[in-house]
């Protein structure tokens, strides 16, 4: 069975007769429910009670149709189970005082505890919670409730089951933004005048990076294209969504580029500033509208689409920086992170074709990072002696740092291969 994906069915039960179950029988002691905790031993307990629960994570919409709503499945609740019992006895103290340690035991789904009852088997659980009540007037016990999630398979264990190459890539993403918005109904004219907008903006985002000319000129092409729809009037959504997403596209290949080649030959800040540059650009695009004033209902339909596009483009062209930017700390990443999860947030997903797209692109994403250089210190092959201050900002990583873990003389030019943080 794949690690991402797991049998939720029950487990065997003891018996199918529920007398047998529990060995009712004068001869048998009877079989108590229990609950133990990672490496520990079962502590029984009298049951009183429970609840299992699960179902299915539902997204209705009751829009834009009157009258009607919608339902889509999303995925499978986790099952919860809540039981009610006690604890009893004479040595109920000592008894207590065993459930409360094997209680503050962490769990998760690596190391899970277990729950066993007679009526439904041994379940492996997530302690979620705990509530013991003790009352004066009754001594010698306590009521017991105890909230579990049924034991599924950790994050990094689903993540590492995945394919990356069979996840959906942002250039994938962007041609359903494209499908999508081929079907409005646009204002040709409105349609024209927001990509005349566009096209300044994305010439905003180029003219802030540096590339040399033959890069340059590969991008303003693409821009170059915008401008000759507009120009010989064409009224087509698609042609316009297409050339908005190569320009956009363009864009990262020249980024991607230029910091690969200048790393190459020595230059190298002029390619990490480029990622970084250009993708805060499209970050950014989560509070970005369109500045024009729309006076009928088919331009504001056309207007909010087009900023839904834009900002959908934006989102894939981020996902493609973002993967490609491992020479990145842990702390600066999870700044981008969180820019990427606002822009995120801020797209109209009401398509279930996008959002199933975007939510694949995410995870691709997520797979990308975990499996870079992340999360384990970094290393790096300095071709071109460079002074020590340039490096530290170029790797993002401290002076000191740099010194403690590499045998660093006290010389201000540094080579050959680097270990940072």
């Amino acid at each position: 069975m794949s690690e991402a994906r797991f049998d939720i069915s029950l487990p065997l039960p003891y018996e199918a007769k529920w007398r047998e179950a529990y060995r009712s029988e004068k001869d048998d002691s009877p079989r108590l429910s229990s609950y133990q905790a990672p490496d520990g031993e079962p502590i029984p307990f009298i049951y009183k009670n429970l609840d299992f629960s699960g179902g299915q994570s539902v997204d209705t919409a009751e829009y834009p149709f009157f009258g009607l709503w919608s339902n889509e499945t999303l995925n499978k609740k986790a099952q919860s189970i809540t039981v009610h019992g006690y604890l009893r006895g004479e040595y109920y103290i000592q008894q207590r005082l065993d459930f409360l340690d094997a209680l503050t035991v962490s769990t998760s789904d690596d190391s899970p505890g277990f729950f066993d009852h007679p009526l439904w088997g041994r379940f492996k659980v997530v302690l979620e919670s705990y509530n013991i009540q003790e009352a004066a007037n009754e001594n010698g016990q306590c009521e017991i409730s105890l909230t579990f999630k049924r034991a599924g398979v950790s994050l990094d264990k689903r993540i590492q089951a995945l394919d990356f190459n069979e996840l959906i890539k942002p250039e994938e993403t962007a041609l359903v933004a494209v499908e999508i918005f081929s079907e409005i109904d646009a204002d040709a004219h409105f349609m024209s005048n927001g990509f005349g907008i566009l096209k300044k903006k994305l010439l905003e985002i180029t003219g802030s990076l540096q590339m040399p000319q033959n890069m340059l000129n590969s991008v303003l092409n693409e821009i170059t294209g915008i401008t000759n729809l507009i120009s010989q009037g064409i009224q087509v959504p698609m042609q316009f969504a297409q050339a908005l997403i190569n320009t956009g596209f363009a864009i990262v290949s020249a980024v991607l580029s230029v910091g690969e080649a200048m790393q190459s030959i020595g230059k190298y800040f002029s390619g990490k500033n480029n990622k970084k540059d250009a993708a805060l650009k499209f970050l950014s695009a989560y509070n970005w509208t369109l500045p024009l004033q729309a006076s009928t209902v088919r331009q504001y339909n056309t207007q909010k689409a087009i900023e839904n596009l834009y900002r959908i483009v934006s989102l894939c062209v981020s996902a493609k920086i973002l993967s490609e930017m491992e020479e990145e700390s842990r702390e600066r990443m999870d700044g981008f992170l969180k820019l990427y999860d606002k822009l995120e947030t801020s797209v109209n997903l009401e398509n279930p074709d996008i959002y199933q797209a975007v939510m694949e692109m995410r995870t691709s994403l997520s797979v990308k990072i975990r499996q870079s250089s992340l999360a384990r210190e970094l290393s790096k092959r300095i071709e071109t002696p460079i002074p020590i201050l340039l490096l530290s900002h170029y790797l993002g990583c401290d002076e000191y740092q740099l010194r403690r873990m590499n045998d660093i003389e006290n010389s201000f030019l540094i080579s050959g291969e680097v270990t940072y943080v």
